[in-house]
């Protein structure tokens, strides 16, 4: 605090101590004693010379470090660059099949609860078959009785064929009151119950097929014109999380739907182990733009203040210079550079406005990018 004040008042210092030296001075020649020789008045004076070169040196030291202009800098790496855009969705079963009875009749049993797995072929669910059960039966009978006339002679050969086909639907209509599983799967939603009747208008159930799924997305109006079919999908979920479930776009609408005018768009995934299930919340990354071993930085190095894209480099003894740069795609997070810099440079980032070229800066943090890391960002596309 003394040498602060010192530094500030230095008229007022001296002054002070030429008065000092002088009361001084006259109260040893008063009382006849000598406090100062001349030999320690000169050694005074020369450590009073160096004590003010050593203050002038630490003005000068502090002066420089107040020039400094403090940055934060990015170390130019070679990567996958890959501009994704984001989205929302739902999961849905890769294929979901209605699950009906054929024929009117009341609900007996029901095989399976929502969410089990069923294989093909298997019983789901079975009306009460005891109307079928008497028909078949009956046609079983007249069958064999046809069968025991024409063996002798008393009928013809068409009275047989007909008691045949009756036998034959009659054992149709009794197979359905059975409903079986059409092919492998889930049951979804299931919407009667046991002692319920009902038609074949009723919706018994639904088979989800899980061994792939569809992922349902909106994309809002201004982002259309990025999305195409064949488009690479990452899609992750609460339930898995840092798990990447890949697939591509499948289907785009071609209407723009609602108030949010949002365009409906499909992806399909695989579904290794039945992982994914309908109705589960899903994030969803599209791949617009990829390229393995670019050359690349933070968008916000660069600075297009004279028109053109340019960087500031830290260069020898700290000192940044501009260097125009070619970029090749732009985000809003990222640059792949294809020209005007190399990897392991030292790039300003976030431009203090003090910071000028030639100048003199203070490195607060270098930002690394990592060998296995990727770019994730939305983007648009920049200079080619």
């Amino acid at each position: 605090m003394a040498y602060n004040w010192i530094r500030r008042n230095k008229l007022i210092f001296i002054v002070l101590v030429l008065a000092v030296a002088g009361i001084l001075m006259a109260v040893t020649s008063r009382l006849g004693k000598h406090l100062f020789t001349k030999g320690k008045l000169l050694s005074s004076l020369r450590r009073g010379r160096e004590i003010e070169a050593l203050r002038k040196k630490a003005d000068k030291e502090a002066q420089l470090k107040e020039e400094e202009v403090p940055v934060n800098v990015f170390r130019v790496a070679r990567g996958t660059f890959q501009d994704t855009l984001s989205a929302m969705g739902t999961v849905k079963g890769g294929s979901e099949i209605e699950l009906r009875f054929q024929v009117p009749g009341m609900i007996k049993s029901f095989n399976f609860r929502e969410g089990d797995k069923v294989g093909k072929g298997e019983i789901i669910a079975r009306m009460d078959q005891g109307d079928a059960l008497l028909k078949l039966k009956q046609a079983q009978i007249e069958l064999e009785e046809y069968e025991k006339l024409y063996s002798i002679g008393a009928i013809v050969r068409s009275k047989v064929e007909q008691a045949r086909l009756a036998a034959r639907l009659a054992s149709s209509e009794f197979e359905k009151t059975y409903l079986r599983a059409p092919k492998d799967g889930i049951i979804g939603d299931k919407n009667v119950e046991v002692g319920e009747f009902i038609t074949p208008n009723v919706k018994v159930a639904t088979l989800v097929n899980l061994e792939t799924v569809v992922v349902e997305l909106g994309i809002i109006e201004k982002e259309i014109d990025r999305i195409f079919l064949g488009q690479k999908v990452t899609v992750n979920v609460d339930t898995y999380p840092g798990i990447d479930f890949t697939g591509i776009i499948s289907n785009i609408s071609p209407l723009i739907a609602g108030k949010s005018k949002t365009l409906s768009v499909k992806a399909n995934l695989d579904n290794p182990g039945g992982l994914l299930l309908p109705g589960m919340f899903a994030r969803i990354k599209i791949s617009i733009f990829e390229k393995e071993e670019a050359l690349i930085i933070p968008s916000d190095s660069l600075d297009r203040s004279t028109g053109e894209f340019r960087v500031f480099v830290v260069g020898e003894n700290n000192v940044a210079y501009a260097q125009p740069v070619e970029v090749a795609y732009l985000s809003s997070d990222y640059a792949q550079i294809a020209g005007g810099l190399d990897v392991d440079e030292l790039v300003v980032v976030e431009k203090p406005e003090s910071l000028t070229d030639g100048k003199r800066v203070r490195i607060i943090e270098v930002k690394e990018y990592g060998e296995s890391e990727e770019v994730s960002m939305f983007g648009e596309e920049g200079e080619q």
